[in-house]
């Protein structure tokens, strides 16, 4: 028995908004509002499965090799357990004396940052000042909705330009780990 519906195909041209409104006929609203932040991750209601914060990151230092002003690096984050993505934080260090940036910059406009998955989702469509697209650590770039989720086996690729030279650029992905099944209950 065939159960393959004969009129599947490719989508040739992407719903819009009205068309991805709910179903007819409508017993609610077509559309409702929730709020975007703060960021509500799922997290799973098995007793058997928990849930931890774990704080992922990356590093570019002045002395890394591809460490090259107005260039960009990569670096890549591996996840082996399912997480779903917070907020993400960054700072920089001037590592020449006196150690100050010059006037007027702060850490997070002495460096552009991209991010992107390991299948090509882009979450940041093109690299932005890092202060447009993450936080700080008192004010952490938060994701919005529900976050967004990362398979176990995944990675994430971040993009780090530096704009100035001798800068130690710190970039920390907050994290929602699933962990389970496990033998252990909440």
């Amino acid at each position: 028995m065939n159960n393959q519906n004969p009129a599947a195909g490719a989508i040739i041209q992407m719903p819009n908004m009205q068309e991805m409104a709910g179903p007819q006929p409508r017993p609610k609203p077509p559309f409702i509002r929730i709020p975007v932040f703060p960021t509500a991750p799922y997290i799973p209601t098995s007793p058997n499965v928990g849930v931890q914060t774990r704080f992922y990151g990356a590093t570019l230092t002045a002395g890394d090799t591809d460490y090259v002003v107005g260039s960009e690096a990569i670096r890549i984050v591996s996840f082996d357990m399912p997480c779903i993505l917070f907020a993400r934080t960054g700072s920089v260090f001037n590592t020449v004396p006196p150690n100050a940036l010059p006037l007027g910059v702060r850490p997070l406009d002495a460096f552009l940052f991209r991010m992107e998955y390991s299948t090509g989702d882009k979450l940041d469509t093109g690299p932005r000042i890092a202060s447009t697209c993450i936080g700080s650590n008192e004010n952490p770039g938060e994701i919005g909705g529900t976050g967004y989720v990362i398979q176990p086996g995944a990675g994430v690729i971040l993009g780090i330009t530096p704009l100035l030279a001798g800068l130690r650029i710190d970039v920390t992905l907050m994290c929602q780990e699933i962990r389970g099944p496990t033998n252990y209950t909440r």
